[in-house]
């Protein structure tokens, strides 16, 4: 099994961490809550089920994408990303993120699970009550997160202009679709799949435009036991014909001996909607990565609660307040000024900035922006990330995603 596409793999790396239950020892479970709705009700609201049968609407977050090339640092070769457009979904050039939140029935006997995973009624009915209350048959209400980033653009080989002979145009995608069960639950993952086309460095240093990128399309499939201590995974790469290639399957097992509590890598960031960010947390995650062939770790740290710039960050605040109306102002919000002059553009939404590394030092550092939880039982912003900063490998330089529409919400009530 191949490590490829880490540049794409990597910012669009959106899994999880965790509650009351989960792959690992009690040691180390961490705290979550479904701050995805707008109390903090743990199990899976009727609003979120099926939403297309049921008549309701799915969340779906939609991000821009901008790329700073100014923060990157590689004398060999660089990277332009086709950004620049307004029409960032559509047009020639699209480059955006979308996520997609719902809930639906799994059916712990069909083909996405691994067949010595699969259950049927008479399995389901030797698991303790507590498990058992949770099915229907062999279907288990579980939540899926989807995610679709494209981007365009072109490595250009040495440091003069682009040219068709230095240069190699590419356009690039990552879908990914991920069921893992409610917070009452621990968010312990079921199954995930990722469908990836890339087209990355070979390394730090090119010698050639011809040899400096390669370009790949694959797909990686992980399913989970339902007491998640193992996982099978397999990598699939697509040919020249068009259609993918025999599975290269693997077994990973003892998943609840990993260093922290452990889920799957493909929901990172709606997990994190879940967390109690402060200035004070830290925590460190196992996350399960069929593209890093195992386990990644990584420490996760809060940061001090700020405020979104209603100039700077309009765009942010205009795609919120039109979901879920306008912040509540203080009383002395008209009086307010700023010092020396200095203009002030509230907007009183607030948010938490959170810094995501490799537990061991190494790589890079994510820096993420979650819409504050200021009360539990009215929740207005739901925890939403609002901003990501992903520097991408090889010195490149960074990608910034920003919150740009929020399309629909899980329902009224939610």
């Amino acid at each position: 099994m191949k490590k490829t596409g880490k540049i794409i793999a990597v910012a669009a790396a959106c899994a999880c961490i965790v509650g009351v239950s989960g792959c690992a020892s009690s040691v180390n479970r961490l705290s979550v809550d479904s701050y995805w709705y707008i109390d903090n009700y743990e199990g899976i609201q009727s609003t979120s089920i099926d939403p297309e049968e049921n008549g309701r609407t799915a969340e779906v977050l939609l991000y821009n994408i901008t790329f700073d090339e100014q923060s990157g640092g590689n004398g060999s070769y660089r990277v332009n990303y086709f950004t620049d457009g307004e029409d960032f979904t559509g047009g020639e050039n699209p480059h955006y993120y979308k996520t997609t939140f719902y809930a639906t029935s799994f059916d712990w006997s069909d083909g996405r699970v691994a067949e010595a995973y699969r259950l049927d009624e008479a399995a389901i009915n030797n698991l303790p009550e507590s498990d058992r209350a949770r099915f229907d048959g062999t279907s288990e209400v579980v939540y899926v997160f989807e995610t679709e980033l494209k981007i365009s653009g072109e490595y250009i080989f040495g440091k003069g202009e682009a040219t068709g002979n230095n240069t190699v145009e590419f356009s690039d995608y990552m879908n990914t679709v991920s069921y893992f069960r409610s917070a009452r639950n621990g968010l312990v993952p079921v199954y995930s799949r990722q469908e990836v086309h890339t087209t990355s460095p070979n390394g730090m240093v090119a010698g050639s435009a011809d040899t400096m990128c390669k370009e790949i399309e694959y797909v990686y499939e992980v399913s989970y036991n339902f007491e998640c201590t193992e996982a099978t995974y397999s990598y699939a790469e697509k040919g020249e014909n068009g259609q993918y290639g025999k599975k290269v399957m693997h077994t990973a097992d003892k998943l609840e001996n990993s260093s922290y509590t452990l889920f799957d890598n493909n929901t990172l960031y709606q997990v994190m909607r879940g967390m109690s960010f402060s200035d004070t947390f830290s925590a460190g995650v196992s996350l399960f990565s069929a593209a890093d062939l195992g386990i990644v770790n990584v420490s996760i740290a809060g940061g001090a609660r700020s405020e979104l710039d209603g100039k700077d960050d309009a765009d942010i605040v205009s795609a919120l307040t039109a979901a879920y109306g306008e912040p509540e102002k203080p009383e002395n919000a008209e009086s307010e000024e700023g010092g020396e002059g200095e203009e002030v553009n509230h907007s009183y939404i607030y948010y938490n900035p959170v810094s995501i590394k490799n537990a061991n030092g190494k790589g890079v550092t994510r820096t993420a922006w979650f819409a504050s939880v200021d009360d539990e039982d009215d929740n207005t912003y739901r925890a939403t990330m609002l901003y990501l900063n992903q520097p991408l490998s090889y010195g490149l330089g960074n990608w910034e995603f920003r919150l740009a529409e929020v399309v629909s919400v899980l329902g009224e009530l939610a």
